[in-house]
């Protein structure tokens, strides 16, 4: 009889520290924000590429001369299509004068497909924000179409 006491007193307190130690873990959203800032002397328009299936898409953003474009993507489920950072190549056309194109691969302290290139801010556990700032450099970097 006191053998089968013990015993459930030992199931007890083991059910007991299960419940206790057992967390619901739920996974945060992740979000990225793109900043671009345009501190040339030019009028920007980006041509941002990205290939489904078997066709290219193309989605053009224009940033004015002091001006800035946003964007925002949820890593888990939502869309990179247009996401500029996240884009498969990008053309990048000061003015009609010069013009630039990238690929992931492309090694340049210019190329806005490179994060190494963006000022990076933790905003939060889940969001992040990057920042690449268009100057003149990059104007002079680009080549004459």
């Amino acid at each position: 009889m006191q053998q089968k006491t013990i015993w459930k007193a030992v199931l007890i307190i083991g059910i007991l520290i299960g419940l206790i130690s057992c967390k619901k873990t739920i996974d945060k959203n992740q979000y990225e924000e793109f900043y671009y800032m345009n501190n040339s002397s030019y009028d920007l328009s980006i041509n941002v590429y990205n290939k489904l299936d078997a066709e290219f898409t193309v989605n053009t953003y224009t940033i004015h001369v002091n001006d800035e474009l946003s964007q925002e993507t949820e890593l888990m489920s939502g869309s990179k299509t247009g996401i500029i950072a996240l884009c498969d190549s990008v053309t990048v056309i000061f003015g009609n004068e010069r013009i630039s194109h990238f690929v992931p691969s492309s090694v340049s302290p210019f190329s806005i497909l490179d994060f190494n290139n963006y000022l990076f801010v933790k905003k939060s556990s889940n969001r992040n924000s990057y920042t690449y700032t268009f100057t003149e450099e990059d104007y002079q970097n680009a080549i004459e179409p």
